[in-house]
């Protein structure tokens, strides 16, 4: 049970991003947004993270570590693809369309901020991920701290950069280096930049649904 509970944490951002596209596309259409069209939203919001099923179906779990390199966001990850699908239902039903746009795009922004290995913004021109408010380790430096690699790591490592990104191969060494197995207990069961920015929109999103639709 409490595994279950824990596994919960890193998608509560993805309840709010699919709250926040649903009354975002309602504004932006003129559309009256009522409550069943949140369950339509948070799905869409999900949706981006399909590709990592395979391996939670496998596993037991999604995480990229030396023992298992592959990162699921190779295989829909990629924001240019949703944007190209939004702009065609946009045309057929504007308020559907927006709604996915908004909910996938809001996906692909939380996770350049938060947990994982970016994202890859500008593909097909680049392979690169890109990620805000990291380091090339992609570690807290809480977590390098506590395993002892904080004061072994050159300066330019622990600097927390305003835009870090990895070319293909560069992910990969630094996946199978510093990838973390357990990641979602040390990342959302101890209070950090991420997980308070993210329990903070879950909760705000839902008060701002309360106030809009009841």
């Amino acid at each position: 049970m409490r595994r279950t509970l824990i596994s919960i944490l890193p998608v509560l951002a993805d309840f709010a991003n699919g709250i926040f596209a649903t009354l975002i596309a309602g504004v932006i259409t003129d559309t009256e947004v009522v409550w069943w069209h949140v369950l339509i939203g948070i799905p869409l919001a999900m949706l981006p993270d399909l590709d990592a099923v395979p391996q939670l179906l496998r596993r037991g779990r999604v995480s990229t570590c030396v023992e298992h390199p592959q990162d699921h966001r190779e295989g829909l990850h990629y924001p240019f693809v949703f944007l190209v699908v939004a702009v065609g239902i946009v045309l057929v039903e504007p308020f559907y369309g927006w709604l996915f746009l908004c909910a996938t795009m809001l996906h692909f922004a939380n996770d350049t901020y938060g947990t994982g290995w970016g994202v890859s913004w500008l593909w097909p021109l680049s392979n690169s991920r890109y990620k805000l408010l990291g380091r090339k380790v992609n570690r807290l430096k809480y977590i390098l701290v506590k395993d002892g690699d904080w004061q072994r790591l050159p300066d330019g490592e622990r600097r927390l950069r305003f835009v870090v990104s990895w070319g293909k191969d560069e992910l990969r060494r630094y996946i199978r280096q510093w990838g973390i197995d357990e990641w979602v207990e040390p990342c959302y069961l101890r209070m950090n930049w991420i997980a308070s920015t993210e329990y903070t929109l879950f909760v705000f999103s839902l008060i701002l649904a309360a106030l809009t639709l009841i």
